[in-house]
């Protein structure tokens, strides 16, 4: 048995864009995943738009991401993008898979 979790991020832009408010999904298996690949996700993936908050504060916004804390857990982590504005709201379940051959 494998023990996955799966993602459910929402964020949104100032406009109200369709793409920032589509809730992004994705699933991990939590042996080969933590809370820095959680961060680097989620920016790899450009679900969090750094350009939203206007091009003047841009940088200050992106390098704040970066000082994010890592050394909780995924949740902790999450729940720290959602009190400093970097994503809407978020959900996360985990469950297990039986191991397959293929």
């Amino acid at each position: 048995m494998i023990k996955v979790t799966q993602f459910t991020i929402h964020t949104s832009g100032k406009n109200g864009g369709a793409t920032w408010n589509s809730p992004y999904i994705f699933t991990r298996k939590d042996n080969n995943f933590d809370v820095e690949d959680l961060k680097t996700t989620l920016y790899v993936g450009q679900r969090l738009n750094f350009d939203h908050v206007g091009l003047k504060d841009a940088d200050a916004w992106e390098e704040k991401y970066r000082q994010a804390p890592t050394d909780g857990t995924c949740a902790d982590f999450l729940e720290w993008c959602k009190e400093n504005d970097y994503i809407d709201d978020y959900t996360t379940e985990s469950y297990t898979v039986a191991e397959g051959n293929n």
